[in-house]
């Protein structure tokens, strides 16, 4: 007699078990395996394995498809009924489906292999895993004795990628360790998007050029590569992880290096080089001495010796090499050395003072003498973000086009979310926010949000002083207490950031001051794990969002919160007013003044057909289309046309003088003599939308 198949149970609503679970703080988060095998009837077998870390509960199945339509349309049809039967499973039961595996047979695979339109099904599974259920979903071809086995051993697989003691977060970063390049998206293993989804957030003349750029790589096979400090933390490893997936997408041979990290390193490039070129410290003790600029040297060289180096199949078979600011730049000249042939490309992202570099013994003039003397003055091209005072002294006008910061619309940090989605990844935060003695957030009241790294050019001191100047002034206007919003200030880490412990206790200990302990409650201080989704829903949930920072290059955060139709309120620091209407879309309010800060969260919050004119403004076709130039399809436009036309590769006339757009007139600097630096330059994105070739 046949063993009878084991199904998942499907709790009744209202019964003792359903209401006892929905009593859970937060619902148990589960990976699910999920094997698929053809039969020789023409059905589908099918299991699910649903594993928590301890034990495994088994589904299993057969779908009787139809027979009148294609095998595509018939693994449509299934993977409707296994997204219904693993939503109805887990809702019930107040699960979290945190990720899933999704496989395949040897048998299945082949036939998969054959008939490769059979793929567009298969992952068509995995992209609704992520959009409906917010599953983060991987392939894997899987082995076993059976179904059963296939999906446990998948369950397992999966499980494996993440930190389970975490609910609501992302797959751990894999480096390959004999290159260290980082293994973008479980080294291809996850699926979240297909190209439709980009296609579908993106006017169409950008995305026939992106089309056109890919497959222009495509034959010339140009290989790209991306270099910076770390994987994880920070928007340049956001916007890489983004870039290179689309790219992948697009069929375009690009990868992405990191350095090995180094704590020692880390504090000199982070508070000798980065604080030191926004400007935001004058203390001596972060001169670069010679000892520095020794270890920093000898820490790039031995990773390019190591990792990149001849023989690697690294730089030696590059045509475009992207350096993403100053952290590993001494590996130029090597670049040089080894490949002649390749072009380089060094991308600023922070705010440099260029009026601080220009005085002649200043810490910023004597870093940037020798970054640049030394090493970054080799590269072809210097990429900034478009605002003048970012380009320090010495940096030819010929030599410089200007990119703004980008983010993905796609990924965790900014897709669409349920109301469920939202409620829970509440419950995650507040679970965060108890751990580290925080208060949590209120289901029933507003909150204003600045979601930043705990850094010292955030200006977190600033957003602690408005909210308490606009709690004053919601009382004296006889707001009762548990109507004002409360106030949530959180972000990840970086590990090449070492300021974040040293900023985060200061914030700590400035709300134990007199002036601010009567509304200490209410204001959230939390540093968060990885969690892409949990900073979207977040500031999805966010009644506005500030952004005060004293310096920035260009905040992809505030690009994130618009796109969430939130207004925001920023101080005019770097490039922000770049991404803001003022009166528009949010309020520009001149650095350190708080006063004006809180001034704008009371009219806001008073006001409400003043606070929905900006929601309204949001939601237009006009300001759907300016935000794309901030988003992963546009930004890769700017990047495949820079390397088509600076490779060699296949392009007898690269390097060669062409026709350029006019360039552009952006904001003049200040220089330490009081001279007003003028600049012209030229938007990456004026070349290939002006059709210059």
């Amino acid at each position: 007699m046949a063993q009878a198949r084991r199904k998942f149970s499907v709790l009744e609503a209202g019964s003792p078990r359903y209401v006892l679970a929905r009593k859970k703080a937060i619902g148990k988060s589960i990976y699910l395996g999920v094997a698929v095998s053809y039969t020789s009837e023409g059905q589908f077998d099918w299991a699910c394995s649903s594993y928590d870390g301890n034990e495994f509960v088994v589904h299993e199945d057969t779908f009787n498809v139809s027979t009148t339509v294609t095998r595509i349309d018939q693994l449509k049809q299934l993977n409707d009924n296994i997204i219904r039967t693993v939503h109805d499973y887990a809702t019930s039961h107040n699960y979290r489906i945190q990720a899933v595996c999704v496989g395949c047979d040897d048998k299945t695979a082949s036939v998969v292999a054959e008939h490769p339109d059979l793929k567009d099904p298969i992952r068509e599974m995995c992209t609704r895993f992520w959009f409906d259920l917010d599953a983060t979903p991987c392939i894997y071809t899987l082995r076993g004795l059976s179904l059963n086995e296939e999906a446990a051993s998948a369950a397992r697989k999966v499980y494996d990628w993440f930190t389970p003691q975490f609910p609501g977060n992302i797959p751990r970063i894999a480096v390959d360790p004999d290159t260290n390049e980082v293994l973008v998206d479980m080294d291809s293993h996850c699926h979240m998007v297909d190209l439709k989804h980009f296609e579908k957030t993106t006017d169409k003349p950008t995305w026939d050029r992106l089309l056109q750029l890919a497959d222009e790589c495509q034959q010339r096979k140009l290989k790209i590569l991306f270099f910076n400090s770390t994987p994880q933390g920070g928007g340049v490893a956001l916007m890489r992880h983004a870039t290179v997936r689309l790219m992948r997408l697009l069929g375009v041979d690009c990868r992405w290096f990191v350095a090995k990290p180094n704590p020692d390193v880390f504090v000199i490039t982070k508070r000798k080089f980065h604080n030191v070129f926004q400007g935001v410290t004058d203390d001596e003790q972060y001169r670069l001495h010679p000892e520095d600029k020794q270890l920093w040297t000898e820490w790039c060289e031995q990773n390019f010796d190591n990792y990149w180096g001849d023989g690697k199949g690294v730089v030696d078979t590059a045509d475009v090499i992207i350096m993403d600011d100053p952290q590993l730049c001494a590996i130029i000249p090597r670049i040089r050395k080894l490949n002649p042939a390749a072009r380089i490309i060094y991308r600023s992202h922070i705010e440099v003072r260029s009026d601080l570099a220009s005085v002649a013994g200043s810490m910023q003039h004597d870093l940037w003498d020798f970054l640049w003397g030394g090493f970054i003055s080799q590269s072809d091209l210097f990429i900034s973000h478009p605002v003048a005072g970012f380009i320090p002294p010495r940096v030819p006008h010929a030599k410089v086009a200007l990119l703004p910061a980008a983010t993905d619309e796609l990924d965790g940090l900014n897709k669409k979310m349920t109301s469920a989605d939202l409620e829970y990844y509440r419950r995650v935060f507040n679970r965060c926010a108890e751990d580290q003695g925080s208060p949590g957030i209120s289901a029933d009241r507003p909150y204003v949000i600045q979601i930043a790294r705990f850094d010292p050019a955030k200006g977190i001191p600033d957003v602690i002083e408005s909210y308490r100047n606009f709690r004053a002034q919601l009382a004296a206007k006889g707001i009762d207490s548990d109507q004002h919003p409360q106030l949530l200030v959180c972000g990840h880490g970086s590990i090449d950031d070492p300021d974040g412990t040293v900023i985060y206790e200061q914030i700590i200990e400035m709300l134990a001051q007199p002036e601010y302990c009567p509304y200490a409650m209410d204001i959230c201080i939390t540093r968060l794990p990885a969690s892409d989704q949990l900073l979207c829903a977040l500031l999805r949930s966010s009644f506005c969002a500030l952004q005060l920072s004293h310096r920035e290059g260009f905040e992809i955060k505030v690009t994130e919160a618009l796109s969430k139709y939130k207004p925001v309120i920023a101080y005019r620091s770097g490039g922000i007013p770049l991404q803001i209407e003022d009166g528009k879309t949010g309020i520009l309010i001149e650095r350190g003044n708080t006063q004006g800060v809180a001034d704008a969260l009371t009219r806001l919050y008073m006001d409400n057909d003043y606070y929905q004119a900006f929601v309204n403004e949001l939601h237009t076709k006009e300001q759907d289309t300016k935000r794309q130039e901030y988003f992963t399809p546009f930004q890769s436009v700017n990047w495949l046309y820079l390397a088509t036309q600076l490779a060699y590769k296949g392009n007898g006339n690269a390097a060669v003088s062409k026709a350029q757009p006019a360039a552009q007139d952006i904001e003049g600097t200040y220089m330490g003599s009081g001279e007003v630096r003028d600049w012209k330059a030229t938007y990456v994105r004026e070349f290939w939308q002006n059709g210059v070739v």
